[in-house]
């Protein structure tokens, strides 16, 4: 069953898969979620687990988050959940806690926006069924309900269809899906990568038509999205399927021209790609990237072909030289998406440190005022992506040393000592009193 377009006169019949035909069990959902979908359900309200961690549970995979959909309102989970909190404008929702900063999001069923309107992010407040909440999500795959009241899957959308041909599908009409939140196109991009699913022949084409409306959307929105892209632990993938969609140089236009085209391109792509395989393992053994190391990683190819034919003279100068190219090139790289300032300005410092790699004659020692920065540890790790131990280059407690090899015997300054003051002499008139 796959809808034709996003809203139907009468809601769709849901397929009912019940616990005996699927492989989805309580025992693999986070204790915490149980806790708040039992306690909606003894309320005497639905209760379903929702999203992506039902796709990602019958996929065998563990979930990052555990997200609740229930027909309560806001106001009434609120009052269910003393340790909660509503947030929210576009959309209201409530924030369960538990202990170690565990956030269990609540969510109620809400309809689709109003099928005339073509506006882009328009306001979705509006309160529906369950039904109506499935036909307004944006992939079938992440439109599947599992119901706590008898551990069924509830399927208003073929997602467990497409689940089973490993198929990235957008509910309803694509064009209208994606064109109302243009954002859409690159979950459907990042679902298809890090499942190793394949997009629709209907999707894609949506993929293509509307990745170059990015701008309608926040800037924030972006630029966290697509940190989550290279920080979900499947940015190799992420970013060969971008580059064959295009939506790497929609988000990112001054990368094509260095990974997407022209002499050389797919070598630089292989790089970046293999440079990002790392930096997905590393967040498989739970030790991930900062921030700003992955940027950094992300342009270090094309910053490098950029910098083809600029001479770096020996040592310092070289340094020298190569921290200034990077705080004029790399921004002006990155400039499409608006990074965070502090990781942009960490990205530039940790990579004006990579100038050994490009130096014929990069010194044997970084001084001391460079490896006692802040940033310094940082750009270690972006050395050790890259393949640069800057560590051995670290000079800390090195002795200089004279041409004929002695060491250079360094002057000890004495302390200044403050002068002991003498005592005050005595008076005439005290002397002639004791006498």
């Amino acid at each position: 069953m796959h809808p034709e377009t996003s809203h139907q006169q009468q809601p769709p019949v849901p397929r009912i898969i019940p616990r005996r035909e699927h492989n989805l069990s309580r025992k693999n959902i986070d204790p915490d979620a149980l806790k708040v979908l039992y306690r909606l359900h003894r309320h005497g309200f639905k209760a379903y687990l929702v999203g992506g961690s039902v796709r990602d549970l019958l996929l065998g995979r563990r979930p990052k988050d555990f997200d609740v959909g229930t027909d309560a309102r806001p106001n009434q989970v609120y009052k269910l959940f003393r340790n909660s909190r509503i947030i929210g404008r576009r959309f209201r929702l409530v924030q369960v806690f538990f202990r170690g900063g565990k956030i269990i999001e609540v969510s109620t069923f809400r309809r689709a926006a109003d099928p005339d309107s073509d506006e882009v992010l328009g306001s979705n407040n509006t309160f529906g069924t369950a039904a109506e909440d499935a036909m307004r999500r944006d992939l079938t795959i992440n439109a599947l309900f599992y119901d706590i009241a008898d551990f069924s899957i509830v399927d208003y959308v073929g997602g467990m269809e497409d689940l089973q041909n490993q198929l990235v599908r957008a509910v309803g009409d694509a064009d209208v899906r994606f064109h109302r939140d243009p954002v859409r196109v690159l979950r459907a991009v990042r679902h298809a990568a890090r499942i190793g699913f394949t997009l629709t022949r209907d999707t894609r084409a949506a993929v293509n038509e509307h990745r170059r409306e990015f701008s309608l959307c926040p800037t924030s929105r972006i630029r966290d999205e697509l940190m989550r892209d290279l920080q979900g632990g499947s940015a190799a993938s992420w970013l060969d399927l971008a580059h064959r969609t295009k939506v790497l140089y929609s988000l990112l236009p001054t990368l094509e021209d260095y990974y997407g085209r022209g002499p050389g391109a797919a070598k630089r792509r292989g790089q970046v790609i293999e440079l990002m395989a790392k930096v997905d393992q590393a967040v498989a053994q739970g030790q991930p990237y900062p921030d700003a190391v992955v940027v950094a990683a992300l342009f270090w190819p094309a910053l490098v072909h950029k910098a083809k034919g600029l001479e770096l003279p020996p040592g310092r100068a070289g340094r020298v030289t190569w921290g200034g190219f990077v705080r004029e090139n790399l921004p002006a790289l990155a400039r499409p998406v608006a990074f965070a300032k502090r990781v942009m300005e960490r990205a530039c410092q940790t990579s004006a440190l990579m100038a050994p790699m490009l130096q014929e004659s990069p010194g044997d020692r970084l001084p001391k005022k460079i490896t006692d920065k802040g940033y310094f540890p940082d750009a270690c790790l972006l050395g050790d992506l890259l393949g640069l131990n800057l560590r051995a280059m670290a000079g800390h407690g090195q002795a200089k040393t004279k041409p004929g090899g002695a060491k250079r015997r360094r002057r000890r300054r004495r302390p200044n000592r403050r002068r002991r003051r003498r005592p005050p002499a005595k008076s005439n008139q005290a002397n002639s009193t004791a006498s």
